[in-house]
């Protein structure tokens, strides 16, 4: 729950950058929106747990595993949006050099000798066969990454 100078002091700094667009503005506003709305929720069900402990006959819900198993969730989560992050980023690395790799290409077929033919295709294998073995050692990199996070999750769940 915010208090009166929390809520203020908030205010006060989205008043006092004049440099923050409307956009961040509004992601701030749902943020906060977002982290009342979980804070009321955390609440909402504390507050049923102990009720439900009082009541006699009510049955008592094991909260040890299932508390574990949300974790875990949120856990797994986070894990698949940042190796699906990193996916991006690399499929936006390989799709740039591709173009790279393509206007190089075009820059070949407009040589005016055949030596400068010669060393332009070179370069251009060589270019190629580089970023095949970087794009390669980056895959399996990123696949020891996401098995060495999931295995960590894994064991850190049967704890």
């Amino acid at each position: 729950m915010t208090t009166q100078t929390e809520t203020e002091s908030v205010e006060t700094e989205s008043v006092t950058r004049p440099t923050d667009s409307v956009t961040s503005l509004f992601e701030q506003v749902f943020d906060h929106l977002r982290k009342t709305a979980e804070s009321n929720i955390q609440m909402q069900q504390e507050l049923f747990r102990q009720w439900g402990a009082n009541w006699p006959g009510f049955p008592q819900q094991e909260t040890a595993w299932l508390e574990r198993a949300q974790k875990f969730q949120k856990e797994w989560t986070n894990t698949v949006k940042k190796l699906l992050s990193k996916h991006r980023e690399t499929l936006d690395e390989q799709y740039r050099l591709a173009i790279d790799s393509l206007e190089e290409a075009f820059r070949v077929a407009q040589s005016s000798d055949p030596q400068e033919y010669a060393k332009r295709c070179e370069a251009l294998c060589r270019k190629s066969l580089e970023a095949l073995r970087e794009a390669g050692e980056v895959q399996v990199k990123e696949t020891q990454d996401a098995l060495n996070k999931w295995i960590a999750l894994a064991v850190k769940a049967a704890s």
